[in-house]
């Protein structure tokens, strides 16, 4: 089994196996209504680009009275932070596109300390193509389609794979060959789609332009 699928795997089944865990936490309180637009959101980007692209998407996408913290994982190690939050018992979000390496041990630490992860992915960019592979739990499919849908109107080459896990439906995957320069928009419109993941992405909202990435990036959803 691919190690990111296993990854995303043992956090969604502790969400859902470790209830007796995980009853007095967020989850529980989210159950109940809570808006998860308004969660205080703990926001990770590697470095300026992903700030520039993915955190803004985030941020047009929460209402303005929540609390959202950004760290820059090129400035400061983010695992204290981390740490911190998976360990508060505080209801929190995690929402990150970083580096691989970064995104790694976030998600195994988020594994270890049985907080329930509803989003993983792998993306790889370059000057004219992008490639995405994602793990979702049902409530995240929107972030899927709404990522599908930007990949598509993008001018650049991509492949783009998502799956559930749990549910029957096949694997949705969609790709294109083309000759167009890549840019960050994939990344703005996932970083709005993750935390609303019902709603429609408004471009009116996102920044109208993105440093393109390059590199391999994690994003996740993590919730505490």
């Amino acid at each position: 089994m691919n190690p990111k699928r296993r990854s995303f795997l043992k956090g969604a089944l502790a969400s859902s196996a470790g209830g007796l865990v995980l009853g007095s936490s967020g989850l529980a309180q989210a159950a109940m209504g809570l808006n998860a637009g308004g969660l205080p959101t703990l926001v990770l980007a590697s470095d300026a680009a992903v700030e520039a692209s993915f955190a803004a998407g985030v941020k047009a996408a929460l209402p303005s009275s929540t609390e959202m913290t950004l760290l820059r994982t090129d400035r400061i190690s983010p695992f204290t932070a981390v740490s911190e939050a998976l360990q508060n018992k505080r209801p929190m979000r995690l929402v990150g596109l970083v580096d691989d390496a970064s995104g790694e041990l976030i998600t195994a630490m988020a594994r270890r300390a049985g907080a329930r992860m509803t989003w993983l992915g792998q993306h790889a960019a370059d000057a004219r193509q992008t490639r995405h592979q994602v793990l979702s739990g049902q409530t995240a499919m929107g972030s899927a389609l709404a990522l599908g849908e930007q990949l598509q109107q993008d001018a650049a080459g991509f492949r783009f794979k998502a799956e559930q896990p749990f549910a029957k439906k096949g694997a949705l995957e969609l790709s294109a060959a083309r000759a167009g320069a890549a840019s960050g928009h994939w990344a703005a419109h996932l970083g709005h789609a993750l935390v609303l993941p019902n709603a429609p992405v408004d471009a009116a909202y996102l920044p109208a332009q993105s440093k393109r990435l390059e590199g391999r990036f994690v994003s996740f959803v993590i919730e505490v």
